[in-house]
């Protein structure tokens, strides 16, 4: 089968097409063939060889949908033609966290491109119970990014608590995440100000339901936001960036909740003690979804109420212009890859 590998650590021309050999299914595995896999910002830190783990002469990508073709031993979930999404890690389904639904917490968690296959490829052989059947009229590029990013902001916007009324500031929102998050803040009731370092996605912002937009510059934006806020400040915050954590502490009302999602440039940051205690802050990191995100974020896409944010479809064998183009900033959404 063909697939796009990593050769070496470097710019997008590190990835390559090549034939490799072609995933059988093992016992209780499914061969699915992908017809659609999206391309996050953890990938564009792993070809740069900025992840723990990550290594060289693999095949990166983890948002991904497609048809199962082929059933392994045992498999009686699913059917061949079945439309599934592939949940966006392994995970062993027999420790306590995996039984109580937290998948996202299994100590035996499998990243792809890592531990497992990633999805730039034709063909990806998964455990069945990672395979999540599609609804009705959600086609393939939309379906690849339920997983990640739909159902991990799902996931942490719930962990946020947050409600109906609510104030939520998105930090990083032109992104992949971010788009994605204020769609989804909207459904649950809330009152959303985006955070953006370009004025040029202020309109593509508010398209998106964001009833504020904030364009951070050198000062940075928790300025602006507190007056914004009539120096009340938000009642939870999503940071997508990492970097910035420091300047969304700033922007939180009292008893305010910041959950903390992506770190695009690793590394430490200064957080004020003082700042957490006077304002009775809590902080916490979410990562992937559940299986139960996952359902739900299907059910919102499958309903209308959240939508995939696709900037373009490009062919896989396009991966390396996709890649520049995310990492230059030159996108609203995703970018996904589908046909060969």
């Amino acid at each position: 089968m063909k697939a796009i590998v990593l050769k070496g650590f470097g710019g997008p021309e590190q990835l390559h097409v090549e034939d490799v050999p072609t995933p059988v299914p093992g016992a209780g595995d499914v061969r699915v063939r992908i017809h659609a896999s999206g391309i996050c910002h953890h990938d564009l830190l792993h070809r740069a060889g900025k992840l723990p783990g990550a290594a060289c002469g693999v095949v990166l990508g983890h948002e991904v949908a497609g048809e199962v073709v082929e059933l392994g031993a045992g498999v009686s979930q699913l059917a061949l033609g079945d439309r599934v999404v592939v949940y966006q890690r392994r995970f062993c389904g027999q420790c306590r966290d995996c039984l109580r639904g937290r998948q996202d917490l299994c100590r035996a968690l499998g990243l792809p491109s890592v531990d497992t296959e990633g999805a730039y490829a034709e063909y990806l052989s998964v455990p069945a119970a990672s395979a999540v059947k599609l609804p009705d009229g959600l086609d393939y590029p939309q379906a690849a990014l339920a997983s990640c990013p739909i159902a991990t902001s799902l996931r942490a916007l719930r962990l946020a608590g947050v409600k109906p009324g609510d104030q939520v500031l998105i930090n990083g929102a032109s992104g992949g995440l971010g788009t994605h998050q204020i769609q989804i803040a909207r459904a649950l009731g809330a009152q959303v100000i985006a955070v953006t370092g370009s004025a040029d996605k202020v309109a593509f912002l508010e398209s998106l339901g964001a009833h504020e937009v904030v364009v951070a510059d050198a000062e940075g934006f928790s300025a602006a936001v507190w007056q914004r806020t009539g120096k009340r400040g938000v009642d939870v915050a999503i940071e997508n960036l990492g970097h910035t954590l420091g300047g969304t502490l700033r922007c939180m009302a009292m008893g305010g909740r910041v959950v903390v999602l992506g770190n695009v440039q690793p590394g430490a940051v200064d957080v004020s003690p003082g700042l957490l205690i006077g304002r009775r802050l809590q902080v916490q990191g979410s990562g992937s979804a559940t299986l139960e995100d996952l359902r739900e974020a299907l059910a919102l896409m499958a309903t209308g109420q959240v939508r995939a944010l696709i900037d373009r479809v490009l062919p896989f064998h396009e991966v390396a212009q996709a890649h520049a183009l995310l990492e230059a900033r030159q996108v609203n959404g995703r970018i996904v890859l589908s046909g060969w």
